[in-house]
C-alpha cells in the first residue's frame, strides 16, 4: 500500500541502521505490568459480565433488571482507576512535563486520552441505559463492547484513508492545530509508550525521528491503522445487528464474547506482520526508497529540542 506524503516528502540515503526508538519492554517489569493490565481488563469487561450473567440468570433466575444492575455496578472499576492515573501523570505529577505530548501545555491532554474518553463514553451509554430500563435491555447493553469498538476503531479508519490531510483547530496530542494527522496508530504508540509506559519525552522524540525517517515504518503505521480501524466498524456493527435479532442468552454472549475473539485475533495478526516488516525495514534500510523523509511540522519547547539533539547525537553514535 503506498503513502501520498505531498510535497513534504524527500528522497535521502542513509547507509546505517533505522534510527533505534531506545525503549524496550525487557526492563522495570514492564513486561509483566502489560500482562496484569490486560488480564484485568479482560476480566472485568470480558468474563465477569459473562460468568455473572449466566450465573446469575439460570441459577438464582433474578430478572434482568436486578441482573444487569449488578452487572453495571461492577463493570468499570479497574479501568476507572488505570484512567484517573494516567490522568495524574500526565495533569497533576510534578513530573509529568516528562510524560505530555511536545508543545503542550499542562493541561493539554494527548490524543490517546482524547480517543479512549470517547471510547468510554461510548461503552457506558448503552450500559447505563440498558440497565436503567425497567424491565432492564438486554440487547442494549449487549452493545456496550461494540460500540467501545466503533468509538475507539473510527479514528483509526478516518486518519488511515486519509494520512496528513485530515486536520483539526487544537492540538492532537504532539501535533500542533491545523496540521496534518497522521494515522492514529501514530499517536497511540508514543502516548501509550511516553505516559504509560514511561518513555517520556525521550521516546516521543526517538518514535518522531523513526516516522519521519522511515517509509517501511510510515507504511506500518498507516496499515495497522487501516485494519484495526476497518475491521473494528465491520465486526462491531455485525455484532449489534446479531445481538438485536437473536434471544438475549445468544445476543448477550456475542455482544460480550466475540468482541475479545476479534481484539485477541487481531492482536496476533499485527504483532506477526509488525515483526516481519521491521526485519524488512532492517534488511532494506540501505535502499534510498526506504529513507523518503516526511516533516510532522511539530513545535517543540527549547527544553524539547535539547532532548531531540541528544537522541539524534545518541543514534549517531550507535550506527
Amino acid at each position: 500500500m503506498s503513502s501520498d506524503f505531498s510535497d513534504a516528502t524527500r528522497d535521502t540515503y542513509n547507509p546505517a541502521r533505522p534510527p533505534p526508538l531506545n525503549y524496550t519492554i525487557k526492563c522495570n517489569r514492564r513486561e509483566l505490568a502489560i500482562i496484569v493490565f490486560f488480564t484485568l481488563i479482560f476480566a472485568e469487561a470480558g468474563v465477569l459480565p459473562l460468568i455473572l450473567f449466566y450465573s446469575i440468570r439460570w441459577g438464582a433466575h433474578l430478572d434482568n433488571t436486578k441482573i444487569l444492575a449488578i452487572i453495571t455496578s461492577l463493570v468499570g472499576t479497574y479501568s476507572g482507576y488505570k484512567m484517573a492515573r494516567r490522568s495524574y501523570y500526565l495533569f497533576i505529577s510534578d513530573r509529568g512535563h516528562q510524560r505530555r505530548p511536545l508543545g503542550a501545555s499542562r493541561f493539554g491532554p494527548d490524543a490517546f486520552t482524547i480517543q479512549i474518553s470517547l471510547a468510554m463514553t461510548g461503552f457506558f451509554v448503552p450500559l447505563i441505559i440498558g440497565s436503567s430500563l425497567n424491565p432492564g435491555s438486554v440487547q442494549t447493553v449487549a452493545m456496550s463492547l461494540p460500540c467501545f469498538m466503533i468509538c475507539f476503531c473510527v479514528p483509526l479508519l478516518l486518519t488511515g484513508l486519509w494520512p496528513h490531510k485530515l486536520k483539526m483547530p487544537f492540538r492532537v496530542s504532539s501535533m500542533p492545530p491545523y496540521t496534518g494527522l497522521p494515522p492514529a496508530v501514530y499517536t497511540m504508540v508514543e502516548d501509550v509508550v511516553a505516559v504509560d509506559g514511561g518513555g517520556c519525552v525521550e521516546f516521543r522524540q526517538a518514535w518522531r525521528i523513526r516516522y519521519e525517517h522511515s517509509a517501511i515504518m510510515r507504511r506500518i503505521v498507516r496499515v495497522t491503522s487501516l485494519w484495526w480501524g476497518a475491521s473494528g466498524c465491520l465486526f462491531a456493527g455485525a455484532f449489534i445487528a446479531i445481538a438485536w435479532t437473536t434471544a438475549d442468552d445468544i445476543g448477550y454472549g456475542i455482544g460480550w464474547g466475540l468482541p475479545w475473539l476479534w481484539a485477541m485475533v487481531s492482536g496476533a495478526l499485527t504483532i506477526g506482520w509488525v515483526h516481519r516488516e521491521l526485519e524488512r525495514e532492517q534488511k532494506m534500510w540501505a535502499d534510498p526508497d526506504v529513507h523518503k523523509i516526511y516533516s510532522l511540522h511539530i513545535t517543540q519547547t527549547v527544553d524539547e529540542e535539547k532532548v531531540a539533539e541528544e537522541v539524534n547525537d545518541y543514534n549517531e553514535r550507535n550506527v
